[in-house]
């Protein structure tokens, strides 16, 4: 009965990933930037706030990094059901820079921390971190108009929670 279940349980896997071939690459990449934020931030908390592990960081980092899963996920599916496949990979695509973009950021800023101030790998990533943050999004179409609106609404107290 087990082996029964066992082997169903397998054969529903293995449709699932298969379904999911398209969009592997889109979702490895997600899950390396999450898993890179996950680390450098738990690195960058031990060794620059001294402090310990915190559970709930850990599930809210857990936390995010499952919605953009499901999202991208949910896009490509709802992308097959209306014969758009190239529409849904294109959008998952958009998603997957954009989330780089945001925890890279991140993941640059939390290593700043974790080396220390004036030796040759803090100036690397402290350059990254400025090229990244201020001269690439003059690159982005509508990235530093979102920023400057984004900045605004959380000076003002009216951003959405």
């Amino acid at each position: 009965m087990w082996a029964y279940i066992k082997e169903i349980a397998v054969g529903i896997i293995l449709a699932v990933l298969a379904f999911l071939k398209p969009v592997e690459a889109e979702l490895w990449t997600l899950f390396l930037i999450f898993f890179l934020n996950f680390c450098f931030g738990y690195l960058s908390g031990m060794i620059a706030n001294n402090e310990e592990w915190d559970n709930k960081k850990a599930l809210r980092c857990v936390g995010e990094a499952t919605i953009f899963f499901i999202l991208s996920v949910a896009i490509y599916i709802y992308g097959v059901l209306k014969h758009q496949e190239q529409g849904a990979l294109q959008c998952i695509s958009f998603i997957t820079y954009v989330v780089t973009y945001f925890y890279g950021l991140n993941i640059l800023r939390n290593l700043k921390k974790i080396f220390k101030e004036g030796t040759t790998p803090w100036y690397v990533v402290s350059f990254l971190y400025y090229i990244l943050r201020f001269k690439f999004i003059e690159k982005i179409p509508f990235l530093s108009e979102f920023l400057n609106i984004n900045r605004k609404e959380v000076s003002d107290g009216t951003a959405a929670e």
